[in-house]
């Protein structure tokens, strides 16, 4: 079994609102685990158009800003436990946000991780959980409580099920593995670190990052790596930015600005001839 978490996408299409006392009060309403569609009343939002389609356009007090295609794949799915609350644009598209109504006491206090303490209350590192199974079984939509007080984790989290669905019909949105049953936080962190070591044995000429950042600009295609880290440039010259994935894949992304760790790492290039996902591949037993 495990648990995902969806998400909207900042650099596509977003949805907004503009009033910020309206804001306020939806924030307070939608961290109530109670319904409000009674009660509520549709407020005008500013519709963001980049020109990237989403299905999900933003997130609030654990709420997501969805469209009508996720709204009518939820139905048509018997999804229990959420109801829609519209939402008044400039466009002739429906849109809503999916308030979710259940939250499950499923956390592990003891073998999930903790980022940091704050007046003595661990705060839990969200991609890092242990959960109850048997708390999640029939669950596809849900939030999560957190073991102390009244507070939430300001996610939805939805099954494997529900996440095949969405995945396979939706654009424009995130879905992040937070919890495998069968594949624990601390059983990942040791597997990323042995392949980020495996990574680094294997380059070759090494160099600064900012010599790295011109190696990739020269060489395009050409992938500079250093650890769980890799940048490549596009036809442009800009730098995009990867992260090492479990199966041996990079997660990219175009950076607003480099987080200043980058700064000081070496940098180097492998072999010619074979990827660096095939060479991971091969280290965890694949053909």
């Amino acid at each position: 079994m495990k648990a995902w978490l969806l998400d909207y996408y900042p650099p596509n299409n977003t949805i907004e609102f503009s009033d910020s006392e309206e804001l306020d009060q939806i924030y307070e309403a939608l961290g109530s685990e109670n319904p409000l569609i009674q009660e509520w009343s549709t407020p005008t939002v500013e519709f963001n158009d980049v020109g990237k389609p989403a299905d999900i356009l933003n997130r609030y007090s654990g709420a997501l800003v969805i469209s009508n295609k996720v709204k009518n794949l939820l139905e048509q799915n018997h999804i229990k436990h959420i109801e829609f609350l519209p939402l008044s644009t400039s466009t002739s598209e429906e849109y809503y946000i999916l308030h979710v109504l259940s939250i499950i006491d499923c956390i592990d206090p003891e073998n999930s991780k903790v980022r940091t303490y704050y007046d003595g209350i661990p705060e839990f590192d969200e991609y890092s959980l242990v959960l109850d199974q048997a708390a999640l079984q029939g669950q596809h939509i849900f939030r999560i409580k957190l073991p102390i007080g009244d507070r939430k984790l300001p996610y939805i989290y939805v099954s494997d099920s529900l996440q095949e669905i969405l995945s396979q019909s939706i654009v424009g949105y995130q879905l992040v593995e937070t919890w495998d049953s069968e594949f624990s936080w601390k059983a990942k962190e040791e597997e990323h670190e042995r392949m980020s070591k495996e990574i680094d044995n294997s380059l070759l000429e090494m160099f600064d990052f900012d010599k790295a950042k011109k190696f990739a600009r020269k060489n395009k295609g050409h992938v500079v790596y250093s650890g769980k880290w890799a940048i490549k440039a596009d036809k442009d010259k800009r730098i995009w930015l990867g992260n090492l994935q479990l199966d041996g894949s990079y997660s990219w992304i175009m950076p607003i600005y480099y987080p200043p760790i980058l700064l000081g790492l070496q940098w180097g290039i492998t072999e010619k001839g074979k990827s660096m996902f095939s060479r991971l591949k091969e280290s965890m037993g694949f053909i």
